[in-house]
């Protein structure tokens, strides 16, 4: 009996906990609705308020400026706008046309003046003035020079960096006639980062969403890329604050993606370690804890892939698994290879010129050999063999089979490079015949006496990985103009898998063969992409950033 009590105090405290986080959630969406509401409130009054500046209609652009001002005091559109507004009502008609004549001339010399002297605004206002008091006073010659002086206007806040006022008279300009290509790239570009310094410290997401944006299009942008570098770094802060480490963890990362720091890496390594033992369930006198995000598309065992690092000027190593964790395994480490059953991965050790091996979850790699310049580790389907290229003092490179833990001398396989070991025990590597003319991927069998069969014809046919079932194995080529990635049936024929303008490569089979992950730039800057094992239902799953350079000599690796 009292067991029962104890399992219904347990489920009430349960069922009290997921409607309090409900309730949260409900606030917290409710709140953020509200607030782009009230947002399309106000830019649909600046609009009517920049519409009734522009046809005279003052009295309205006034009432329109006000309520904007009512909703947020601090909007300097808005104040800029009911200044003009309240400046064009302060001219009154006299009541003679001679009256009227000499003071259409006042403020049209006035005008010229502010116009030769260059103050843009000062002649924008006074022939805003002159419009309003007389529209048909030397009609074209005066919206020419209005236009010009709000498009100077414009231009000239937006390189003060003052892009609030340079996107208003750049509004104001657009309704007398188009602007020039360059002026909508600059209104539009100070618009995107404008809208992002809004969000900035409100809605962190939303202000990286909006710089990833404007740095897709325009990398050099200001200061756009450190923005984003630190609204990363600064959401991380805001999650890690409030204990949800898990997508803390996924935020330092993308910012390390940016800029390697120790600081940074400190932080992620932080979130990531309580990441691993996080719960959903609050424990008494403990935060709760978030666990990671799922990530769409990637339904299966772990990815290891490569980050470059622009400060080492070398590639990082980074496992992802199912749960949307993503661990820092190893720094200078490259061309990854996980050994099935253990959960270790071997990467070629760009610090000491050797191949190692390493649990992610522990982080304290093993050198399996002495430093000689191994490349491309390749594990045998049992893990007691490993296979590598390395280069001869001619500079000619071998694929040598040898122990994994040690024993015995590296026997010698052919001349070729990146080779990958197949669950039936034969080896894929590219490579040339004896004659060093004929090329491709050539398919070997460690264990006999016999030379390797060429299946392809391209030496830029490289990359290869096997299928679980061992008949089938997808390799990248740029055969096509560009890199592309292609499935062999290892008893013949080939089927092209991508078909972009872009570069898509390094393809890695999924382990229960439900897919391919492959690395492209097909948006503008590099993503892991996975798709059907026909190449539908492409889904990106993990960015890389702007820069991969010798990407080619990469490698992606996935297992279960």
């Amino acid at each position: 009996m009292a067991r029962r009590l104890l399992w219904a105090a347990l489920l009430l405290l349960i069922l009290v906990i997921a409607l309090a986080a409900s309730g949260y959630a409900g606030l917290y969406y409710g709140e953020r609705d509200r607030e782009l509401e009230r947002q399309a409130t106000i830019e649909a009054y600046y609009q009517n308020g920049l519409q009734g500046l522009n046809e005279g209609d003052f009295e309205l652009a006034r009432a329109h400026f006000a309520y904007i001002l009512q909703l947020d005091p601090g909007n300097a559109l808005a104040s800029q706008g009911l200044a003009e507004a309240e400046a064009r009502l302060a001219v009154k008609p006299t009541p003679t046309s001679e009256a009227e004549q000499s003071l259409a001339e006042q403020l049209f010399d006035q005008a010229k003046a502010a116009y030769a002297a260059e103050d843009w605004p000062g002649a924008a206002s006074t022939l805003s003035q002159l419009r309003a008091f007389d529209n048909t006073y030397r009609q074209d010659e005066v919206e020419q020079l209005l236009f010009t002086s709000l498009y100077n206007a414009g231009i000239a806040f937006l390189n003060q960096e003052q892009l609030e006022e340079g996107i208003f008279y750049l509004d104001q300009a657009v309704a007398l006639r188009p602007l020039d290509i360059n002026a909508v790239n600059q209104r539009n570009l100070a618009a995107r980062y404008q809208s992002a310094l809004d969000f900035w410290g409100a809605d962190w997401e939303q202000a990286i969403s909006e710089l990833e944006s404007l740095y897709t299009i325009a990398p050099n942008y200001k200061d756009v890329f450190a923005r984003l570098y630190q609204a990363h770094v600064e959401h991380g802060d805001s999650l890690a604050n409030t204990g949800e480490m898990c997508p803390a963890e996924v935020a330092y990362t993308q910012a390390l993606r940016m800029v390697s720091t120790a600081d940074v890496e400190q932080k992620r390594a932080t979130a990531a370690q309580v990441c691993l033992i996080a719960t959903p369930i609050p424990r008494e006198g403990d935060q709760p804890f978030l666990t990671p995000q799922l990530i769409p598309g990637f339904n299966v065992g772990r990815l290891a892939y490569t980050v470059y690092n622009g400060e080492s000027g070398y590639y990082d190593l980074y496992a992802l698994y199912t749960n949307g964790q993503i661990l820092r395994v190893a720094a200078n480490a490259d061309q990854p290879w996980w050994e099935w059953g253990t959960g270790r991965v071997i990467y070629r050790d760009r610090v000491n010129s050797t191949v190692s091996m390493v649990l992610p979850e522990e982080g304290v790699p093993q050198q399996l050999f002495p430093p000689n310049g191994r490349s491309w580790p390749t594990l045998s389907p049992d893990g007691q063999r490993i296979a590598f290229a390395a280069p001869d003092a001619a500079g000619n490179w071998y694929i040598y089979v040898a122990n994994t833990y040690g024993g015995g001398e590296s026997q010698p396989l052919g001349a070729g490079w990146a080779p990958a070991w197949g669950p039936g025990g034969l080896i894929a590597y590219t490579g040339c015949e004896t004659d060093g003319q004929l090329c491709g991927i050539i398919l070997d069998n460690p264990d006999d006496t016999q030379p390797g069969v060429r299946l392809t014809g391209n030496i830029d046919d490289t990359a290869v990985s096997w299928a679980p079932g061992g008949n089938l194995m997808a390799y990248m080529t740029r055969v096509t103009g560009n890199w592309d990635v292609i499935l062999l049936d290892t008893g013949g024929g080939v089927t092209q898998f991508t078909y972009e303008a872009s570069d898509e490569g390094l393809p890695a089979w999924a382990p229960d063969g439900s897919g391919v992950a492959f690395v492209s730039n097909r948006d503008g800057k590099w993503a892991i992409y996975v798709a059907d094992p026909n190449g539908k239902n492409t889904q990106r799953i993990v960015d890389l950033g702007i820069d991969m350079p010798a990407w080619d000599n990469q490698r992606l690796s996935w297992s279960p």
